[in-house]
């Protein structure tokens, strides 16, 4: 047999020999007697790694050599893989019979060894071997067929680390921050890592001790460490993980390690790094004061609010116009608010003010411009500028608040746009717009008037109308939404050529789910995809796998196609499955939350905390086209807010037609990364007159029963 790169195991120790015996005349009898080391005749393998068990024979009798006639293993394969490999347990002997002389006598060899090599299986196989040393050892009939059994044990490492690493406050002037992670294994046998994630703030950076270094990404891809690190049983490493922010926002990232432990779900474990989210932090309402057009001489005042909404008080040192560059058109006055600014000045360092967490101050910033602003060779007027500066005790000493305006010849109105879910939403949010807070430079507002640039996916419009005071707005798809609004007085509209005082404001939308798809479709035959109703338009369907799912192979390929499966396909009759665990605090089942019959989508499939180990499976089933014809489908799928995954149809040229079933994507967690599905010769797998005859019937004007 070949030798393998194998490690020793077990410990040394002898058998007690039995004693040489006198005759009555005081002559020594002549007696061989067996001995092996290490002395144990029951010994434990682990079963977590390939190794090797070396058995030195020795003779402790005296005036007689010990015959070892043969050496015997006794193992029958486990498993189907092993039968068809190399077993488990084999044995590695020089030439028998073989001789071993009492220690000292010179009679030959005094020692014989052979191996016996253990080679690792992944399963949980539990496996026995037996090696017979058959010898002539006169003394002892039992020891003449000396046993030795093996038996594997499981191997069960015990990684402990821990759940959270808090770096606190880290400040601009700190600049960076570096705490230790200790991973100590207190299992029985060793551990070993072969991949992480950091997955989270890209300030986040882990050091791993061996010349390798991992930054946090949003990408979701895993380390693969090759070679495995690798921690033996009652000991432990340190890794060093740095922290470096960039801003004074709360970050956080998610450190999974994977490894061979047996006591955790799939072998993994995850330590949370969090920063910047306890400490003094401010916000500043408006972030930016817009003016707009005021009135040549005229001043025109916007309340800056400074609100404490840290863990610590907030404490402001200086509240100031940032000069120079800032316009002298631009003024502050403190005496608007006599709690926060008691003595109606700006604070100082010898003077400072602080503002208790959740309480808030506030000033005036005005402007009056003195002349009309000049506009450049396109016609857009050039902006008087300017910025405050906030000193606090956060994570950026100084912080800017920028100042535009400009001055016209006649008063104009203001809109002002107010948006209740703020700068981010997530898609099926409902926008909540409010324009109520415009003003008249004559008179009150009599006319409003919204506009809304949005994802081409998302065909939705203003509720109840674009006209409305304060609309709605759906927001279905991820992506940027820029609402613009522009209001009339009894004079003048903010879109007039002598105002351009439109103001407008955007929304981000990004999912929040650990796994989001969308599903959207052009279809060229309906001429208003806008409208809803009963066959008003294509209905195209979602479909999301977990990989138990089951059923008859209807595309031809040999295995379970899977979809229409219950309860592992999530589509429109499935929507809200029992997967995982049947505890309803654990958020690991999915969901489609929107399903649209009448129309261009989307629809949308959600899964907050995916499994490890699963590969999802993604598809787009044609379930009926109301008569429109041929349509074109969009699939989307972001990753913790990131968007890696979108195959649009119609910019590859391949039209779906009635009952057509779309495989598209599969998703490996915890990796997160996704594939699409091809066939052998690259081309979509896209199967025709799909018929799932618990579900599809093909034919008439349905493919619905």
């Amino acid at each position: 047999m070949s030798m393998r790169s194998f490690l020793a195991i077990g410990t040394v120790f002898l058998l007690a020999a039995p004693l040489a015996c006198k005759d009555s005349g005081g002559q020594v009898n002549a007696t061989s007697t067996i001995e092996i080391d290490p002395s144990a005749t029951t010994v434990e393998i682990d079963a977590s790694q390939s190794s090797s068990y070396l058995i030195t024979v020795r003779n402790t009798g005296q005036g007689k050599l010990l015959n070892i006639t043969d050496v015997v293993l006794d193992y029958t394969p486990t498993g189907d893989v092993e039968a068809a490999g190399d077993p488990a347990f084999s044995l590695e002997a020089s030439a028998l019979p073989a001789q071993v002389s009492p220690k000292g006598e010179s009679l030959g060899a005094e020692t014989y060894e052979f191996r016996v090599n253990f080679l690792r299986y992944d399963d949980s196989q539990t496996r026995t071997a037996t090696v017979t040393i058959l010898n002539d050892n006169s003394s002892d009939a039992v020891l003449r067929t000396l046993k030795i059994v093996f038996t594997t044990r499981l191997c069960e490492p015990a990684l402990v680390a821990p759940v959270k690493v808090d770096f606190s406050l880290v400040t601009l002037e700190d600049g960076s921050k570096a705490q230790e992670i200790q991973l100590t294994n207190t299992g029985s046998c060793r551990l070993v890592m072969d991949w992480l994630l950091l997955d989270g703030s890209k300030a986040f950076t882990v050091d791993l001790g061996n010349g390798q270094t991992v930054t946090a990404t949003d990408a979701v891809e895993a380390v693969q460490l090759n070679p495995p690190i690798t921690i033996e049983a009652n000991s432990g490493l340190t890794w060093s993980t740095t922290f470096t922010p960039t801003d004074g926002e709360p970050a956080q990232a998610m450190l999974t390690l994977h490894s061979n432990e047996t006591g955790v779900v799939d072998g993994t474990r995850q330590i949370e790094l969090i920063g910047n989210s306890t400490g003094p932090r401010m916000q500043i309402e408006p972030p930016l004061v817009e003016f707009g057009g005021k009135k040549i001489g005229k001043a025109a005042g916007v309340t800056v609010t400074i609100k404490s909404v840290g863990t610590q008080p907030l404490v402001i040192t200086g509240i100031e116009m940032k000069m120079p560059g800032s316009s002298l058109d631009f003024t502050l006055d403190f005496t608007v608010d006599t709690v926060g600014f008691p003595a109606g000045v700006a604070p100082t360092v010898a003077a400072p003010i602080t503002v208790e967490v959740n309480q808030e101050v506030f000033f005036l910033a005005k402007f009056t411009p003195d002349v009309k602003n000049p506009t450049d060779g396109e016609g857009k007027v050039i902006l008087d500028t300017g910025a405050i500066v906030v000193t606090t005790n956060t994570f950026s000493p100084k912080t800017d608040v920028p100042l535009t305006g400009y001055g016209v010849d006649v008063d104009c109105p203001q809109p002002v746009i107010v948006i209740e879910e703020g700068e981010e939403a997530k898609p099926q949010d409902i926008i909540h717009l409010h324009g109520e807070q415009s003003v008249g430079a004559s008179g009150s507002i009599e006319k409003y008037s919204w506009t809304v640039q949005q994802p081409t996916d998302n065909k939705f419009a203003l509720v109840p109308a674009a006209n409305f005071q304060s609309p709605t707005h759906e927001v279905n798809v991820g992506g940027d939404y820029t609402y613009c609004l522009d209001v009339c007085d009894a004079d003048f509209c903010s879109s007039d050529p002598q105002c351009k005082t439109t103001a407008c404001k955007t929304v981000h939308v990004v999912p929040d789910e650990a796994i989001h798809c969308e599903l959207t479709w052009n279809t060229p035959g309906d001429t208003n995809q806008f409208d809803s109703g009963p066959d008003a338009g294509a209905d195209m369907d979602l479909h999301f796998l977990h990989p138990f799912a089951t059923g008859p192979d209807l595309d031809g390929d040999s295995k379970p196609d899977g979809w229409y499966d219950i309860p592992y396909d999530v589509f429109w009759y499935n929507k809200n499955p029992e997967w995982e665990s049947v505890n309803p605090n654990v958020p690991d089942n999915p969901s489609l939350d929107r399903d649209d019959t009448d129309g261009a989508g989307p629809e949308n499939v959600n899964l907050r905390s995916p499994v490890n180990g699963r590969e999802y499976r993604v598809g787009v089933h044609y379930w009926d086209d109301h008569g429109f014809g041929f349509s074109y489908p969009r699939l989307k799928c972001y990753i913790w807010g990131q968007l890696v995954f979108d195959r649009d149809l119609e910019a590859l040229g391949r039209k779906m037609t009635k009952c057509d079933m779309w495989e598209a994507a599969t998703i490996k967690w915890p990796q997160g990364i996704v594939t699409a599905v091809q066939k052998a010769d690259g081309s979509l797998k896209i199967t025709p007159n799909y018929m799932n005859n618990a579900f599809v019937v093909v034919g008439g004007s349905s493919c619905g029963q």
